[in-house]
């Protein structure tokens, strides 16, 4: 026990958070320390908050080798402050900048994970107070703000990594899901005789979904009827590749022994690790980025609604705009001026023709 009038021991905020990992029970996040046992696998912390900890505790150069009473409520806010507009420090590979991070993705950093790890530290009597508790978080107003957008060069990266930890069928299958906007189980669900490759074209027929005992099976697209995308020039040889001697009934992504790829184990295997590899881990990405991502380079080159709508296989173009509204450019101005033009232009050919009078 430390004596009431003796200073805890000093603890780096790094060596602490190694010790412990979160996991919500009842609401709250509850610790247990990395050499104890564990609970079963169905109260294992979100991905989305176990993930957090790197980002917050341990890879940030901000706080790793600080020790926690060093920490006060005002360097924490300041340090919220920056999450919110990209300016924190992070050692990011290939020379990547620190993206502005989400409200929800700043929260389960700072309330759910800082403020656990400090908890943990008071519990061990190594610190008295919790300076996460006294920091204000931006507030959470709609799912919206959860969306992620990566470059090009960021699913290149991800692509990159994914080949790297697994195969090449699995930077293919990153590059895919981000070039065309399907869903990850549609994409999956894909066989041989669903490509056109001379049209550059796919027939989304089908997509993987569990059947609620565990077990995956095919049905329907979420739509409720099946679509055709077109596919991306610069990726038709490496399908092609990909499907070359294989019957019209395998699977386009496949495992390696043949049959289908189950999602959930290919985002253990190779989606989160490759995500961490690139250093986005705690920025909010997840594998429905891609689909974003696909969204707003299509808007950005000039998409007009109906067409994303069958792209992406939204069952009404209200659902598309609902989503991705915000990403349509202010046009208003441009619009203006259209108008005024063809008016312009209107009375200018509708003038009657002066005709000077002869004597």
């Amino acid at each position: 026990m430390t004596p009431r009038n003796s200073k805890p021991p000093s603890k780096t905020t790094s060596g602490v958070a190694v010790t412990w990992i979160p996991t919500p029970t009842s609401g709250s996040s509850r610790m247990w320390p990395a050499s104890g046992s564990r609970p079963s696998s169905t109260s294992s912390p979100p991905h989305s908050v176990a993930t957090s900890v790197s980002c917050a505790c341990t890879s940030t150069p901000t706080w790793g080798g600080k020790t926690l009473r060093e920490i006060t409520p005002n360097e924490l806010q300041s340090w919220v402050n920056k999450l919110s507009k990209g300016g924190y420090k992070a050692e990011l590979p290939g020379k990547r900048k620190p993206r502005p991070l989400s409200p929800r993705s700043i929260r389960n950093i700072v309330k759910v994970v800082m403020a656990a790890v400090f908890e943990y530290a008071i519990t061990n009597k190594w610190i008295r107070e919790n300076p996460a508790k006294l920091v204000t978080t931006p507030r959470i107003v709609s799912k919206d703000e959860d969306m992620v957008f990566l470059t090009v060069p960021e699913v290149e990266l991800l692509a990159d990594e994914a080949a790297a930890k697994g195969r090449d069928v699995d930077g293919l299958l990153v590059r895919f899901l981000a070039y065309t906007g399907v869903r990850i189980n549609e994409a999956l669900a894909l066989q041989i005789q669903d490509l056109d490759f001379r049209n550059r074209k796919a027939r989304i027929r089908r997509t993987w979904s569990d059947d609620g005992e565990g077990k995956m099976q095919l049905g329907t697209p979420k739509s409720g009827e099946a679509r055709t995308i077109a596919l991306p020039p610069s990726l038709i040889p490496q399908l092609e590749e990909q499907a070359a001697g294989q019957s019209k009934n395998e699977f386009l992504f496949r495992a390696k022994r043949g049959g289908y790829i189950h999602d959930h184990s290919w985002r253990t295997r190779i989606w989160y690790p490759s995500v961490r590899n690139a250093g986005m881990e705690g920025e909010g990405v997840n594998i429905h980025s891609l689909r974003h991502t696909y969204a707003s380079i299509a808007i950005a080159c000039g998409a007009d609604v109906k067409t994303l709508q069958k792209q992406l296989g939204h069952a009404t173009a209200s659902i598309t705009l609902d989503v991705y509204a915000g990403l349509w450019p202010e046009r208003l101005n441009e619009v203006a001026d259209a108008v005024d033009q063809m008016r312009l232009k209107a009375i200018d050919t509708d003038k009657p023709t002066e005709f000077t009078a002869v004597a």
